[in-house]
């Protein structure tokens, strides 16, 4: 699969390219198939993280945590506040250092690559509801965590991370 059809430069028709990308035969420029960046994060409170059921395909129906694709340009925790926000109503703490998960998979059916970014996030203000894509929450604790239906798996092993972390922190 190539990124494009056509070249974003100059119009000119891109030959078949491979899974990293393509080069125009017109312009010379390069184009990639470069992994798309997401922020997601596992809300601790009181033991347990706040995980979101999915309104929407791909994987509709199973558990993910609550964030989403970055916008051109948008710092990672800004897109993830914009995102915490759209989906649950509420505001979050989180650094840079509340990072705890890197992960490249593929999403969706066309076998796009996305760069997930993991983080633990502390509940700031509001009360989570469901809204935007998101049809449920559930709040879960490590001992709920093998029997969850996750639509990715990095997302338990963030979730995991997570709850680790507060539990250590608070022995």
């Amino acid at each position: 699969m190539k990124p494009f059809d056509f070249c974003p430069a100059c119009s000119a028709r891109l030959g078949k390219g491979d899974d990293e990308g393509s080069k125009c035969p017109s312009c010379g420029r390069s184009w990639y198939r470069n992994s798309a960046p997401t922020a997601g994060c596992a809300i601790v409170v009181d033991g347990r993280a706040l995980i979101t059921q999915r309104a929407r395909e791909p994987e509709k129906g199973r558990f993910d945590v609550p964030g989403g694709f970055l916008g051109p340009g948008e710092q990672v925790l800004d897109g993830l506040r914009r995102e915490v926000q759209e989906e649950l109503g509420v505001e979050i703490d989180v650094t840079i250092d509340d990072c705890v998960s890197m992960v490249a998979h593929t999403y969706g059916d066309e076998g796009d690559y996305v760069l997930a970014l993991g983080f633990l996030a502390r509940l700031r203000s509001g009360e989570p509801t469901a809204a935007d894509d998101v049809a449920a929450l559930a709040w879960i604790s490590l001992d709920d965590i093998d029997d969850v239906d996750f639509a990715w798996e990095h997302d338990r092993e963030l979730v995991r991370k997570a709850l680790t972390a507060v539990e250590r922190k608070g022995s």
